[in-house]
This record gives C-alpha cells, sequence and structure tokens, in this order.
C-alpha cells in the first residue's frame, strides 16, 4: 500500500506549484502567510517522505496525519477547489481525500509489509 499513499502524496506536492487560482500557485501565496503555506506543502511533503523510508505502519500513520492536517485545514473549501480551480487546485482537493482513504487501507494492511 506504498505505492498509492505515494502517488496521492505527490500529486497534492506537485499541485501546490501548479496554478491555483487566477494564475497563482499556492506557493506563490506564501509571500502574504509563509507558515500555513509551509505547513501544508510540508503535509503533502511527509507522506511522500515517509513512503519511501518508512515501513507500513510509520507510512499509515504519517500519511493519516499530513492528510488529515490538509483535510482539516481546507475543510469545505477542498469542494470548491475542485470543481472551480485550476489544474493546481484541483490536484490539491482530490490528492488528500484519497491519500487519507489510501493511509487509513495501509494501517489495515500493515500485518502483511
Amino acid at each position: 500500500m506504498k505505492r498509492p499513499v505515494a502517488l496521492f502524496a505527490l500529486l497534492g506536492l506537485v499541485g501546490c506549484f501548479l496554478p491555483l487560482v487566477g494564475g497563482f500557485s499556492f506557493f506563490e501565496l506564501r509571500h502574504f502567510e509563509w507558515l500555513p503555506i509551509v505547513l501544508m506543502t510540508a503535509a503533502f511533503a511527509a507522506p511522500l517522505v515517509a513512503s519511501l523510508t518508512a515501513r507500513s505502519t510509520g507510512l499509515a500513520l504519517v500519511g493519516a496525519a499530513g492528510f488529515g492536517y490538509v483535510i482539516f485545514k481546507c475543510g469545505t473549501a477542498l469542494w470548491t477547489m475542485a470543481i472551480h480551480g485550476q489544474i493546481g487546485g484541483k490536484m490539491m482537493a482530490v490528492s488528500p481525500v484519497g491519500g487519507f482513504i489510501a493511509s487509513l487501507l495501509a494501517l489495515g494492511d500493515r500485518d502483511k509489509a
């Protein structure tokens, strides 16, 4: 179950650097408020790094925490980003939901790794 978590994490991380709305990327907004932007980018990067290095249990916990943080911070704006956002917004809206589900499935599948 490492591969789906890594794919969703990579999808969200790449989405941070692609146009979100109006030609601006999510990462370009760091000049206004840098801490939430860096934390959100790190929340996508942590499951990606964990999928490359950690065992299945650690991956599931880091993935659920990272993707859960993004879902918590964005809330219902994920739906708006998925419908009205540009390519980066769509990627950043789909990846935390899919990644959270994949992390929970990896947590249930931890005995096989």
